[in-house]
């Protein structure tokens, strides 16, 4: 794994990439409260055929947080996207993956510019909860006083931050927990806490409505692949109902011949907990 930064939009970016530069470039979004760095189990069975580029999204991993003391937006992401590319892959349309929050930001940049975007890869990245507009005083109300008061838990030291990891997924190895430590940390006074801008925590005042993703989903010129996993935790985020139900209608908004696919016996961190079955699929798809 080889490591860069980048300025895109006014901030040091840090982007790890794997494989020849000489190969087809294939590209990573990350989720919340992860980093590029965590594509390091995928990438290591996908580095022989393709050029693998990961970026610490603004305010992860060691990217620079921004000085904005009211948080991050979710556009800012897709522009920052959009910039990297434009350094990275200024003619060729890209290849696109992206898990979670970086499936959502990678969906919405594919119909924003689809002319950009040739084939995209989407693992648990459209699991998005329908909410009605109720919720937006309440959403407005707690991201302004929580302004200023979001912290994460320090630990005395890496290991206890890498067994922390471990707590929260269970089905990741000692040896995975220990190498994603070292990307997501940062030493502190007093031991080790997580790396990313704290102001990650906090509610966003707006969303973007379930109905604006599938406006963006239906501009996709892109081939695409949507990847869930059959004991995802995301299913806790839909409350009561058929979840499973929730989801095809979800998959039904991506362009006529999405391929679909669920990996058994797999939490959300798909990347972290089946690499090897993620990248035999990819793989499967690209070719």
């Amino acid at each position: 794994m080889r490591m860069k930064n980048y300025t895109i939009n006014g901030l040091r970016q840090r982007v790890y990439s794997w494989g020849s530069p000489k190969k087809p470039k294939l590209f990573f979004l990350h989720g919340w409260l992860d980093t590029g760095a965590g594509f390091e189990f995928l990438a290591e069975h996908l580095q022989k055929n393709y050029h693998c580029i990961a970026p610490d999204m603004r305010g992860y991993g060691k990217s620079a947080h921004a000085r904005n003391p009211l948080g991050y937006f979710f556009y800012e992401y897709v522009a920052d996207a959009h910039e990297l590319f434009a350094k990275l892959s200024p003619q060729e349309p890209i290849r696109l993956l992206g898990h979670s929050l970086g499936g959502i930001v990678s969906s919405i940049y594919a119909g924003t510019f689809p002319e950009r975007v040739a084939q995209l890869v989407n693992v648990e990245g459209y699991m998005i909860p329908a909410r009605t507009a109720d919720v937006a005083p309440q959403r407005a109300r707690d991201w302004i006083e929580q302004l200023g008061h979001k912290r994460f838990r320090v630990f005395p030291t890496l290991k206890g931050f890498a067994d922390r990891l471990r707590q929260s997924n269970p089905h990741l190895t000692e040896a995975r927990a220990s190498f994603l430590a070292k990307y997501l940390a940062k030493r502190v006074a007093k031991g080790w806490t997580m790396a990313a801008d704290p102001k990650h925590k906090l509610m966003e005042p707006y969303w973007v409505p379930l109905d604006v993703h599938y406006a963006f989903w239906r501009k996709i010129s892109a081939r695409c692949l949507l990847v869930s996993a059959d004991k995802t935790e995301m299913a806790l985020r839909f409350g009561a109902g058929d979840f499973w139900k929730s989801i095809h209608e979800r998959e039904a908004h991506f362009p006529s011949g999405s391929r679909i696919v669920r990996i058994p016996e797999c939490g959300h961190m798909v990347h972290h907990q089946k690499p090897r079955e993620l990248a035999e699929i990819i793989l499967d798809f690209l070719n």
